[in-house]
């Protein structure tokens, strides 16, 4: 993406739950962010759209805000280059409010794979002899009846099952303990289900961030990892790998505090926290963005390739 000037936004937001109808707010000011906390929740993002008339506002949310479920998609690009999904997912609530006596907005929350956490159930039993990975196309094949694809997943095992298997109840929990048993970490983003192994990325091309590609102040090593900001960009997902250039990097203190020295002084240390290479591994993704503004930005999270990683903080687990 060389050219990263004339943003290019489109918002559209489904009628009613299951309808074909929807409609186009591209043309209104929008506000948004749009993230994940943890390796373990899916994306959810908390989008403004101003001055929209009361009638409007009723037809998206309901007179009393009641509409739930529907389909939201923002689509995100710079001129000359495609637009290109970085949210998907299903409305949750709607708020409505002001932030003075002229300027009115409609709230809109919303999480990728709603329905799949809070509504996807499984009831399916797998024979004696069925392999690991054939187990988990099971469970991916019920997952992709509530509105969530399949994306990049890794080859797991083909060792067999000894006896047989059920899968029955929340499908989300049977995901999570199956994943989990596998040294295998999920995430669910832009309606997208991709999976990769813990230390590992997707297999995608490496995304070199530097001034000339859109940075953003300078890269800052933190006990949670190399927290970068950059211009707004589609293609920088968890999992991408991306080369970051580190000659202005910031390193950050050590904790001074009594009996707090040297417990988190290897992940705040460049030489084990980074690699020569500058490779890094986003871990988490932050999406800020105005369409009558300055604010478009993707503010990462990254673990370095190959070096100590954080036991704790967003990359892992969320905060502390």
């Amino acid at each position: 993406m060389a050219e990263q000037w004339l943003r290019q936004f489109k918002l559209t937001i489904q009628l009613q739950k299951g309808a074909p109808e929807a409609l186009d707010l591209s043309q209104f000011k929008i506000y948004f962010r749009i993230g994940q906390a943890t390796r373990d929740t899916p994306q959810a993002a908390e989008i403004y759209i101003y001055n929209l008339s009361d009638d409007t506002m009723n037809k998206l949310a309901g007179n009393d805000s009641e509409n739930k479920d529907t389909i939201i998609t923002l689509e995100f690009g710079y001129k000359g280059s495609p637009l290109e999904t970085i949210f998907k997912g299903q409305v949750f609530q709607f708020r409505r409010g002001r932030d003075n006596p002229t300027d009115k907005w409609l709230c809109v929350l919303a999480q990728a794979g709603e329905h799949l956490k809070n509504y996807g159930v499984i009831n399916q039993s797998i024979p004696a002899g069925t392999t690991i990975d054939d187990a988990g196309k099971v469970l991916n094949k019920e997952m992709e009846k509530y509105d969530v694809v399949t994306g990049e997943v890794p080859q797991l095992s083909d060792q067999q099952y000894p006896r047989g298997r059920v899968f029955f109840g929340s499908l989300y929990n049977h995901m999570e303990q199956f994943y989990t048993e596998n040294d295998i970490v999920f995430d669910i983003s832009d309606g997208m289900f991709t999976a990769n192994t813990i230390f590992g990325h997707l297999d995608k091309a490496e995304i070199i961030i530097n001034r000339d590609t859109g940075m953003v102040g300078m890269p800052q090593l933190t006990t949670e990892g190399l927290e970068v900001t950059c211009l707004l960009n589609p293609k920088l997902k968890r999992g991408v790998r991306i080369n970051v250039d580190m000659k202005n990097m910031q390193t950050e203190s050590y904790d001074i505090a009594y009996e707090q020295q040297e417990k988190d002084q290897v992940f705040k240390n460049p030489n084990k926290a980074t690699n020569t290479d500058g490779i890094f591994i986003i871990q988490s993704v932050e999406m800020v963005g105005d369409t009558r503004g300055t604010e478009c930005y993707s503010n990462l999270v990254c673990t370095a390739l190959n070096a100590t990683v954080p036991k704790s903080g967003v990359s892992i687990k969320a905060v502390d």
